[in-house]
């Protein structure tokens, strides 16, 4: 009797357990409370106990209990995103019509990002199921984001947030019941197993190998463990559950071995209309498309592996020449391979070569590797990524590329330092270049720093020389620096076809002798000796020996030497320009033929020549600040001003006779510290970028990454008390914006940030769709708007800090500048400015906030006093008050130098 009551004891909190679970506690769901670790207690971490349960009471109502298992939102091999489900019950669950979101919840699921589980879709008890992206959602998990699982009537089964990234991946132990911790994974396996040294199981082990969809379709398998395997019931699927083939019992994989599935091996497939499998062959089962996925599955069906494809693998146009295969076979990730059937794959290795190492930029640049494609088809190198001579201590500091990452045939792409890798390049050191799956491509050591750069001549096949100028991501040779900027084809009232030439430099350049040619080179045109292009003019030719045509080129050359190009389809309309004027890197169809002057193009504001005197002088001669000058603002008659490499950041006194001296206590300026790093006086700090100052004298920094995590982007606001004793300041609130920005690669985050009153401000709110109020938003941390520049896109994005450290995103705002480096508000205008940097000329942005979702802007040029090739990322102008001679000073900081950092322009008065 004893024995009785405690069977029916366990099992009525299991019951109540369940509904418990199921009622969509989060709190519970976090394991968080000590109820649920006394009740869940009851159910144990496995389902021996339940199973003993249910023998001593076949009476009870039997119940499965499922739970988010583990959690991985950052696969250290480059992998997909993955959440793991565990059946905690003492039965089999249906988990038809089940299905997992992120923090937008049932959004998601409405906008078709996370795909249902398929009918008759079961977990058995004790069993983890895996849920992936690209195969079951198709979102990925962030550094600060939560899991949650769904069923077939949306109610929520389990969540977890988390709310930072795993090293390993966040999971439970015991399974399903335990706390959340971060972990070794362990996906498709319980977490208990991942702790014990156990022979390598099934589920572990055989692995799709090599899958070819054109012209024929097979599936190659591979079992790289040391024993057989028996496939009886493995499961083979395209991206669609209703295609499946399942091979047949008794069926064997050696050890070391490959497995075949080709078109006329017999199995079971399934009938869908059915809903049970019937004898057939593979070629019935499934046909593999140019854009699909080829996904194991276990006799138990559980997802053991999978590859997802965009188009049919080939080579050189040939498609019975290439498969997708794994790169070494079983642990490598999916790459272009030579069709190998049943053998060792054989990888096709891109024809990719370092081109250009620079290790010591006099001008205070950072390091950078570029490679050259010399191959005749585009590679993709997503996932690859850069090291030095310390491959294992520097494996930290390096920053995979982003998925689409490209370099198309001849063409160059550069590994850059603080973006691609935070490591530094020696004196003597070694860059090597790896695959996604960690294969060496190409490698260049040296034992001595070159006095310039190291650079191949002639590109990609010569030796490496030690060269005077760089010439990052472009030709090694000594080129012309003239651009085509724009064409026209098909001028109006029978017109000549002309070609306008720019000149991108500051300097007049001598373009005689320079060859211009379409696409055929029966007719070259050269141009006449003694023709200049005056520094960042232009220069049109409309007497040209050949005529344009209709899906022509128009192709630049110095000597032999082809130094620009551009392909346009049908006629140009009305001409074909380069967008942004000189530097760009893209044409377009242009608003109007400009021949002679600056191109324009719809929804690009007009740009127009600095508003002031042209003069530019500098404050600092000698060295004053750090060497990582950034941003700056103006308030209370003081600059602010902040290094982004210590975070430290200076208060300047600014007269209206234009004296400018540092504040008392500031100078050495005072570094900021995120709060985690109170008491650890070593740590490296925040990348601070920008810098503001509210309405109640509190400072703000914008940082885009942790300086101890340089590979990291983390997007987070900082406030301090500037008033407070002491050179080092800790953080007194933090707000972390990442997860509300777009996602970017580690040096392309927040750039600059800029406090404005509410009441000087008028845009529509995206969260109210009306215009902005303060009264929405009581929690606010000060009374207006936190505007951040994003470098990334040139966007600015809006928001609310509240008090709990949480924020609201308000408006996006593209400045149409394609990216940026500084903001700063006029007060006296009513006007946000954005400028960006020397890679966009330097050029600005003027945002008139009218309470549209259409703010008027316009472009700016820089003064012609301004160093064009200044790295300049702070931008301020000072109020009203200080208007000498109709001018106000515009303060400008630049970057990488150890003096003249600190600009002072001007800017006219309006009347």
């Amino acid at each position: 009797m004893e024995k009785t009551r405690k069977t029916n004891m366990k099992n009525i909190l299991l019951v109540l357990s369940s509904i418990f679970l199921l009622a969509g506690c989060q709190e519970e769901n976090r394991s968080s409370s000590n109820k649920e670790e006394n009740s869940q207690s009851q159910i144990g971490d496995s389902s021996n106990e339940n199973s003993q349960q249910a023998s001593e009471s076949s009476s009870e109502t039997k119940k499965a209990l499922i739970k988010i298992n583990e959690v991985e939102s950052k696969d250290a091999n480059g992998g997909n995103d993955w959440v793991e489900i565990i059946n905690i019950g003492d039965t089999e669950a249906d988990l038809s019509g089940y299905f997992l979101t992120d923090d937008k919840g049932l959004e998601r699921f409405d906008e078709k990002k996370t795909t249902p589980l398929a009918e008759g879709t079961k977990l058995g008890a004790g069993k983890v199921m895996v849920l992936e992206d690209t195969i079951n959602f198709d979102f990925g998990l962030g550094k600060q984001d939560t899991a949650t699982l769904y069923d077939s009537n949306k109610e929520i089964v389990d969540s977890y947030s988390y709310t930072s990234e795993a090293a390993g991946d966040y999971s439970r132990l015991p399974d399903g019941t335990g706390e959340f911790a971060d972990r070794t994974p362990s996906k498709g396996i319980l977490n208990k197993d991942a702790k014990e040294e156990e022979p390598i199981t099934e589920e572990k082990s055989v692995k799709i190998n090599e899958i070819n969809s054109s012209p024929d379709d097979w599936v190659e398998l591979y079992n790289p463990s040391e024993k057989e395997m028996d496939l009886s019931g493995y499961e083979i699927r395209d991206n669609s559950d209703d295609h499946r083939f399942k091979i047949k019992n008794g069926t064997k994989i050696g050890a070391k071995s490959f497995f075949v599935l080709e078109e006329n091996l017999e199995g079971e497939i399934y009938d869908d209309v059915n809903k049970k499998y019937v004898t057939g062959l593979f070629k019935d089962a499934l046909g593999l498309g140019g854009g699909d996925s080829c996904r194991l599955f276990d006799k138990e069906g559980k997802l053991i592996d999978s590859y997802s494809w965009n188009s049919h693998a080939s080579y050189e146009g040939d498609a019975s020449k290439a498969s997708y295969g794994r790169y070494p076979d079983g642990d490598g990730n999916f790459t272009l391979t030579k069709e190998s059937k049943g053998f060792a794959n054989v990888w096709y290795k891109p024809n990719i070569v370092i081109n250009e190492v620079e290790s010591k930029d006099p001008n205070g640049g950072g390091d950078y590797v570029e490679i050259m494609n010399l191959g005749t088809t585009d590679v993709d190198i997503s996932g690859w990524y850069l090291l030095d001579d310390d491959p294992i201590g520097h494996k930290a500091e390096t920053t995979p590329l982003k998925s689409g990452s490209i370099i198309k045939a001849g063409s160059f792409f550069v590994f850059e330092g603080d973006k691609d890798f935070t490591f530094g390049l020696g004196k003597a050191d070694k860059a090597s270049v790896y695959s996604s799956s960690g294969i060496e491509v190409a490698s260049y050591e040296w034992s001595t720093e070159a006095s310039g750069v190291y650079a191949r001549m002639p590109d990609g096949t010569g030796d490496f020389q030690d060269v005077a100028e760089q010439s990052k991501g472009r030709s090694n040779l000594v080129r012309n620096p003239a651009v085509i900027n724009e064409v026209e084809s098909n001028a109006p009232d029978n017109g000549p076809d002309w070609v306008e030439l720019a000149n991108p430099t500051n300097e007049k350049i001598d373009v005689s002798g320079l060859i211009l040619k379409d696409s055929k080179d029966d007719k070259p045109y050269t141009i006449k000796e003694g023709t200049f292009i005056e520094a960042n003019g232009f220069l049109l030719i409309n007497d040209l020996t050949f005529g344009l045509g209709k899906d022509d080129s128009v192709r630049l050359f110095d000597g032999d030497l082809l130094i620009d190009s551009t392909t346009y389809s049908g006629h140009t309309s009305p001409s074909w320009g380069r967008y942004p004027d000189a530097n760009g890197k893209e044409f377009r169809n242009t608003l109007e033929m400009t021949p002679g002057k600056r191109n324009r193009f719809e929804g690009i504001p007009d740009l127009i020549d600095w508003p002031g005197e042209g003069e530019v002088s500098t404050f600092d001669k000698q060295p004053t600040f750090l060497e990582d000058s950034s941003g700056l603002d103006f308030a209370n008659g003081k600059l602010y001003a902040v290094d982004n490499g210590t975070a430290t950041f200076w208060e300047l006194d600014v007269n209206k006779d234009g004296n400018i001296r540092f504040a008392d206590g500031f100078e050495k300026g005072k570094k900021v510290r995120f709060q985690k790093d109170k008491d650890n006086p070593n740590a490296k700090g925040p990348d601070a970028e920008g810098i503001t100052v509210d309405s109640n004298g509190m400072v703000y920094l914008a940082s885009e990454r942790d300086n101890s995590s340089k590979g990291v982007n983390y997007n987070t606001i900082l406030m301090v008390d500037s008033s407070k004793e002491g050179t080092e300041l800790i953080a007194q609130k933090e707000w972390d914006l990442t997860s509300l920005l777009p996602s970017v690669s580690a040096n392309m985050g927040v750039e600059s940030v800029e406090f404005v009153e509410a009441g000087d401000v008028s845009f529509l709110d995206k969260n109210t769709n009306s215009l902005f109020s303060m009264d929405n938003y009581p929690q606010s941390v000060a009374n207006g708007v936190f505007f951040v520049a994003l470098e990334d896109n040139g966007h600015v994005y809006a928001f609310v800090l509240n008090k709990d450290g949480s924020a609201i995103l308000l408006s996006d705002i593209d400045s149409k500048l394609g990216g940026a480096m500084a903001l700063d508000f006029d007060t006296s205008e009513k006007t946000l400015w954005v400028a960006a940097d020397n890679g966009y000329g330097n050029r600005s942005a003027k945002i008139k906030l009218n309470g549209t979702d259409n703010p008027e802007i316009t472009h700016l040029l820089p003064p012609s006093g301004l160093d064009m090739n200044g790295n300049f990322e702070g931008f301020a102008i000072a109020d009203i008050s200080y208007v000498k001679n109709g001018e106000r000073p515009v303060y400008r900081f630049q970057d990488g130098v150890k003096e003249g950092a600190l600009s002072i322009g001007s800017i006219s008065v309006k009347e």
